[in-house]
């Protein structure tokens, strides 16, 4: 019991001396909380069907495709500054961006803060709402 109550004390402790991490995760898990991971992945997207992407924190982005699909990307390691800048930068040669591409993390005047690689395009798909059990 005493050990339970010591956990305790730590884990708010830690909340309060990082409320941008606890805030940012839960960011993430409300973006993905509509969705569910199909198994499908991709190595590469077209760069032309690309929509709208998001960073959710210092570990995943979001792409939104033209058409509605939607694919999370895992990054390989922790790409700091991420969750707290929310944009990146990309050069490619290619039409399409990939699994293995170095992204940049930039601040609002476009300053380098970091980089990390991306990872596999997982397709994500909606979670349907049964509404006839109600």
């Amino acid at each position: 019991m005493h050990s339970i109550k010591k956990l305790a004390v730590l884990a708010i402790a830690a909340a309060m001396l990082a409320p941008g991490a606890m805030a940012g995760n839960d960011r993430a898990a409300k973006m993905l909380a509509g969705y569910e991971k199909t198994g499908d992945t991709m190595n590469c997207i077209r760069l032309s069907m690309v929509r709208d992407s998001d960073p959710l924190d210092d570990f995943a982005i979001l792409f939104k495709i033209r058409g509605g699909a939607v694919y999370l990307n895992e990054l390989n390691g922790r790409c700091t500054g991420l969750e707290r800048q929310r944009r990146f930068s990309y050069t490619t040669p290619q039409a399409q961006i990939c699994q293995g591409d170095i992204i940049n993390v930039t601040d609002s005047f476009g300053n380098f803060r970091g980089s990390c690689s991306l990872g596999s395009f997982q397709q994500l798909s909606p979670i349907s709402v049964d509404t006839a059990s109600n």
